[in-house]
């Protein structure tokens, strides 16, 4: 494979220990699929494979993320010399997985559908360069039976510091299984020298069909050390443990997206607080379990709508669920105050794009958030926008409320790993 071509290139150095990167963004499965007019034809599809799936789903102790929600990325390297990946930022889950080069047999000269219809540029980060061209007639469209076939692949054998590890993990997804093994490596943010020795990461031998319709890589979490398979540290926490860090931090800022916002999603911070886009002002937030970056939500509300129950729900910052999942009668609640109408069969709600619409405020610690409609109010193609709220059907082990990127565009999230805290700032 060929080196990755720079859009999700270092924006700045702060200091020493203090690292700035951009965060890359392309709209969600979804938004893709609606845009093209097949969102009702997948979401049928999908929801007839979960039928199916039901009790395996059911019986998995493993987190369950919907890999096809996730829209933000980074890119970083793994082995001496680096192999780069693509990888989608989750602080949902914990684990960093790739796939393994011995996914899809080894094969390597197979392209991804997406692949020709990605701007040139984009598609070499993406694709391998055969499947690139700068006319979308020239591009090859091969197979994609097997997920893995233009992904970009871990080799060990062409890594000096590699070392086995014998565990195997199995992760289930909605979209599909991801099954291989633990290796050991150095991990670094491509091109940088913020880098952890020695980290533990999942080396995917088979992935899920539906991983296909997405051609990012693979996942790094950004969770607690208790919420990865095996408990394996994170590649934050292990630079935090080994002082690769001037302070214990790192700090997800999300910017405003546009009908064709497909590069620029932000920045991500390691090492110190972002002051470039975030209020020097951080209203920091204790966390009320270290797994999910979780926290005490006391109340919502909207114009005439206000929910305030006496316990609050628990809620976690997600930066995987592209929308914010919340309780179905608190989602019902909000779409009627601000004119979104739920569309059957696209699982989806839909909004006028040039809606005058009420903030959606969010009490948390005793303070009020305000989440403008340009946060909320997402872009889907021609024709009416998301309302960018979903049903979320919590139980047991799991939050009622994720807190995804419509909040985060509103408010910088700093992730304090040392004293189990979550910051607020307001985005500049």
């Amino acid at each position: 494979m060929k080196m990755f071509v720079g859009f999700l290139a270092i924006l700045t150095v702060v200091s020493a220990e203090v690292h700035q990167f951009n965060i890359g963004y392309r709209p969600n499965l979804r938004q893709r699929l609606n845009a093209e007019g097949k969102l009702a034809e997948y979401e049928k599809e999908r929801n007839e494979l979960l039928t199916k799936k039901s009790l395996q789903l059911a019986q998995s102790s493993s987190p369950i993320i919907d890999y096809e929600d996730m829209a933000y990325m980074v890119q970083i390297s793994m082995g001496t010399p680096a192999q780069n990946f693509v990888l989608f930022i989750d602080s949902g889950s914990s684990n960093l997985w790739v796939p393994d080069i011995t996914c899809a047999a080894g094969k390597d000269a197979t392209c991804g559908s997406y692949c020709k219809s990605t701007p040139y540029d984009a598609c070499l980060t993406f694709c391998q360069e055969e499947c690139c061209t700068k006319t979308v007639a020239g591009a090859k469209v091969l197979s994609t039976a097997d997920a893995c076939q233009s992904k970009h692949r871990f080799n060990s054998t062409l890594s000096s510091t590699y070392v086995t590890n014998g565990q195997k993990f199995d992760m289930t997804y909605n979209t599909g299984e991801v099954k291989g093994f633990f290796g050991v490596d150095t991990f670094c943010f491509t091109n940088t020298s913020v880098c952890a020795t020695g980290q533990v990461f999942g080396q995917a031998t088979t992935i899920g069909e539906a991983f296909g319709k997405q051609p990012e890589d693979g996942i790094i979490g950004l969770g607690w050390p208790a919420l990865a398979v095996n408990q394996q540290t994170p590649p934050l926490f292990n630079l935090m443990n080994q002082g690769k860090l001037d302070q214990p931090y790192f700090v997800v800022y999300l910017a405003q997206i546009g009908p064709t916002s497909q590069i620029n999603g932000g920045a991500f911070t390691v090492g110190g607080l972002d002051t470039t886009h975030c209020n020097a002002n951080v209203d920091w937030v204790p966390l009320t379990t270290q797994t999910f970056w979780q926290f005490k939500l006391s109340g919502v509300s909207s114009g005439s709508y206000s929910q305030n129950p006496t316990a609050g729900w628990q809620a976690a910052a997600d930066t995987a669920a592209s929308f914010i999942g919340a309780p179905k009668s608190v989602v019902t609640s909000l779409a009627k105050t601000v004119g979104a109408t739920y569309v059957p069969g696209t699982g989806a709600f839909f909004i006028d794009c040039d809606a005058v619409v009420p903030d959606i405020v969010f009490t948390i610690n005793g303070k009020t958030y305000n989440m403008p409609s340009t946060s909320f109010v997402v872009s889907a193609g021609p024709g009416p926008c998301m309302f960018a709220f979903y049903e979320l059907t919590a139980g047991g082990f799991y939050p009622a409320w994720m807190l995804g990127p419509p909040f985060m565009r509103a408010y910088c999230h700093v992730h304090d790993m040392q004293n189990g805290k979550l910051g607020l700032a307001k985005v500049l």
